[in-house]
């Protein structure tokens, strides 16, 4: 599979990343599936419960597997609630660190869970510089955050004198667009790479949910009550699913390849919960848009709005 730079950091990942599946997905199934995305060419992994005490299957697959050329990415800090967003204090992070590195092997690029607004960000920063300084770490990034946090960022960074955010790791889809104006711009200018999770939008990019939604419209029309709300991005949705008849492909396989060539973004982590929806990502690396594609894609889902 393609390598591409990430960023201006010296370092590449794979054109796709494995996203370790978590509970309720068994561990056997996890690493089923991370074995076939390896098999597929895949060498960059994304761990999201890298400190978990139990067996998951990012830590049994490193451990069983032993993958020569693997980028292992990781999330620290912990979720604090509403009133604190997350928990991003040295004493966390040193924690988080060690127990990830026990637990995986090694990790080689973190991941910051958030923002803290009650940790000074040189504490939050210097932990990880002192990581990347004794070798245990390559760089971190920041994960679900906006232009304001980013920024903030960047400048404590540079007024500290320690090393900044190699990437960032946030939430962007076909129907998920909202750092494309402002969060986007600074991150690539900085040099930053981009890693896109939930490409599928929590299963709303698929065909399931799309033909799902076209027959509760239907029935809706011929007098049926309708449970649920429908989906406002319904229009959308059906600009998707037509192009991607005209192309034979799936509504998945589509969002998938139009999220990879994004321009500003690196690699989309692809996570799935069975087998079958790997198949998304095989059929995203065959699928070419053009350009004249892919600005009537921009147009119609509202990318550049």
């Amino acid at each position: 599979m393609e390598q591409v730079q990430l960023g201006a950091s010296g370092l590449s990942v794979t054109r796709f990343v494995a996203g370790a599946a978590i509970a309720p997905v068994t561990v056997a199934t996890g690493v089923d599936l991370l074995n076939e995305a390896w098999e597929a060419g895949v060498r960059a992994l994304d761990v999201r419960d890298a400190t978990a005490e139990a067996d998951t299957a990012a830590a049994t697959w490193l451990a069983e597997r032993q993958p020569e050329g693997a980028l292992v990415i990781a999330g620290v800090g912990a979720a604090a609630g509403p009133a604190r967003e997350s928990d991003l204090s040295p004493q966390r992070l040193e924690h988080d660190l060690a127990a990830a590195i026990r637990r995986l092997g090694r990790v080689d690029l973190a991941w910051l869970r958030g923002a803290d607004d009650e940790t000074p960000l040189e504490a939050s920063l210097t932990p990880l510089a002192d990581a990347v300084e004794r070798g245990a770490l390559l760089g971190w990034g920041a994960a679900g955050v906006d232009v304001r946090q980013l920024e903030a960022l960047l400048v404590a960074a540079e007024r500290a004198g320690l090393p900044g955010p190699r990437f960032v790791r946030n939430r962007m889809n076909a129907l998920e667009l909202r750092d494309e104006r402002d969060l986007l711009p600074l991150a690539t200018g900085e040099g930053l790479g981009v890693l896109a999770h939930a490409p599928f939008a929590g299963g709303r990019l698929t065909g399931r949910h799309v033909e799902a939604e076209v027959a509760a419209e239907e029935a809706a029309a011929a007098g049926e009550p309708r449970g649920d709300d429908a989906d406002p991005a319904l229009p959308r949705l059906l600009v998707l699913r037509d192009l991607a008849r005209e192309r034979d492909v799936s509504v998945e396989g589509l969002a998938l390849a139009w999220l990879a060539g994004h321009p500003a973004v690196t690699a989309p982590i692809v996570a799935p919960r069975a087998a079958a929806e790997w198949d998304a990502m095989h059929e995203a690396v065959g699928i070419d848009l053009a350009a004249d594609e892919r600005e009537r894609l921009d147009d119609l889902l509202g990318a550049r709005s």
